[in-house]
C-alpha cells in the first residue's frame, strides 16, 4: 500500500462513518488526525501545537485542504501526497471566515473534535504501512537517544544533555516533542524531570517522546557513573515484563493494569505504581489511552504500547508493537547500548561508561 492508497483507505473509512450521521462532511483540524489521514503529513508550526495549521475536509465527493495562503501552498507541495486534496484557500487575514465558507459550500459539517473517540479508535490500530514506518522510527529514535546518552559526561548539566539528544534526533529527521533528563538524586525527587541546570555526577536518566510523520515513540535510557545509581532498575524491568506478558490480543486493559500493580508488589516495590501513571497505548499521541484500572478497552493486534514503570531513582520505558507473534520492541537496543535478557526479550541495561 503506497501513501496515496493508505490515504484513500482512511478517507473511505471516514466516509463510511459519515453515512451513519446527518452530516455532509467532516473538518479534521487536530494535528494527530491530520497526520493519520494524510499518512504522515505534518501540519504544525510549533512543536507543541495540538491544532493543525490547516484542515482536511472530507465529504462524500471530495477531499480538500482548507487553510490560508501561507500554509496551503506549502502543505500541498511538501506534506501531502500528490493528488490527495483540492485546495480551498483564503487570505491569511480572513482566517476567521473559513468555517462560514465551508458551511456555505458543503452544508452541515462535523469535526474531528466532535468525533474524537472514533478517530482515536481508528488511529490506534495500525495498518501494515504504518507499522513499517513505526518500526523505522523506533530504531532511529533509539539509536539517537543511546548515542547521545553514551556521550554524556560528569559535569554536564541536564540541559546540556537534553541539547545533545535534541540535536541527534533532529539530525535524524525526528521531532523531540518531549525531553526529560534527571541527574543524580533529582531522579529520586521527581518523576517528570524537565531538564534544569543541575549537573550530572552520579548518573542520569533520559526519556524521550519522539515523532516522525505524526507517529510517536517513547523510550528511556539510564547511564550510571557511580555504583548503585538506579539500583531498582532490574526490578522495574520485571514489572515491565509482566506488562508485556499480559498485553495479548483480547485482554482488557484494566486487567493488564492490575497485573502491573501486582508485579510491583512481587518485585519489592509495593505501592510505587501510585506515584506515576504506567503508560498505555501509543500511536499519533504519546499516550492515546493512558491506562487505569477502570479501563475497559480491549487489546488488539496491530496496536502499539509504551508502558513506563517507575520508582524512586529509576524508570524503564520502550515502545512495543503487538503483532501475530506477540510483543516486538520498536525502540530496540542499538549498537551504542548494553542489553540484558528479561523473559524472551532483549531489554536495555544500564550503561556504565
Amino acid at each position: 500500500m503506497n501513501r496515496l492508497e493508505e490515504c484513500t483507505y482512511k478517507v473511505n473509512k471516514v466516509r463510511a462513518m459519515l453515512r451513519e450521521t446527518e452530516y455532509g462532511g467532516i473538518v479534521i483540524r487536530k494535528q494527530a488526525n491530520f497526520s493519520w489521514i494524510t499518512a504522515g503529513g505534518r501540519a504544525f508550526i510549533g512543536l507543541a501545537s495540538e491544532a493543525a495549521c490547516a484542515a482536511i475536509v472530507v465529504t462524500a465527493g471530495g477531499v480538500y485542504l482548507a487553510g490560508n495562503n501561507i500554509e496551503v501552498p506549502r502543505l500541498l507541495a511538501e506534506e501531502l501526497p500528490q493528488g490527495f486534496a483540492e485546495p480551498i484557500t483564503l487570505p491569511w487575514r480572513d482566517d476567521g471566515a473559513m468555517d462560514k465558507v465551508l458551511q456555505q459550500r458543503f452544508g452541515k459539517l462535523s469535526s474531528d473534535t466532535e468525533q474524537n473517540e472514533w478517530f482515536r479508535d481508528n488511529r490506534i490500530v495500525l495498518l501494515k504501512s504504518e507499522a513499517e514506518r513505526y518500526a523505522k522510527l523506533g530504531s532511529a529514535a533509539a539509536e539517537a537517544l543511546e548515542e547521545s546518552c553514551a556521550s554524556l559526561k560528569p559535569g554536564m548539566t541536564e540541559q546540556e544533555g537534553a541539547g545533545k539528544i535534541s540535536e541527534r534526533l533532529w539530525a535524524a529527521g525526528i521531532e523531540p516533542i518531549t525531553l526529560l533528563v534527571a541527574a543524580d538524586d533529582r531522579s529520586e525527587r521527581v518523576r517528570h524531570f524537565v531538564p534544569t541546570g543541575e549537573k550530572i555526577n552520579e548518573g542520569v536518566i533520559c526519556s524521550i517522546c519522539a515523532r516522525s510523520g505524526g507517529l510517536i515513540v517513547s523510550a528511556t535510557r539510564i547511564a550510571a557513573f557511580k555504583k548503585n545509581f538506579a539500583r531498582h532498575y532490574q526490578a522495574l524491568l520485571r514489572v515491565e515484563q509482566a506488562a508485556f506478558e499480559a498485553t495479548v490480543s483480547g485482554a482488557i486493559l484494566g486487567d493488564v493494569f492490575r497485573t502491573i500493580m501486582d508485579a510491583y508488589t512481587q518485585n519489592g516495590l509495593q505501592g510505587e505504581w501510585e506515584n506515576h501513571h504506567q503508560g498505555g497505548l501509543t500511536a499519533y499521541l504519546a499516550r492515546e489511552i493512558r491506562v487505569e484500572p477502570a479501563c475497559r478497552k480491549m487489546v488488539r493486534t496491530g496496536q502499539a504500547f509504551a508502558w513506563n514503570p517507575s520508582t524512586v531513582g529509576a524508570k524503564c520505558e520502550d515502545t512495543v508493537f503487538l503483532d501475530e507473534q506477540g510483543i516486538r520492541p520498536l525502540t530496540e537496543v542499538s549498537r551504542y547500548w548494553p542489553a540484558i535478557t528479561i523473559g524472551d526479550l532483549q531489554r536495555p541495561d544500564i550503561l556504565h561508561p
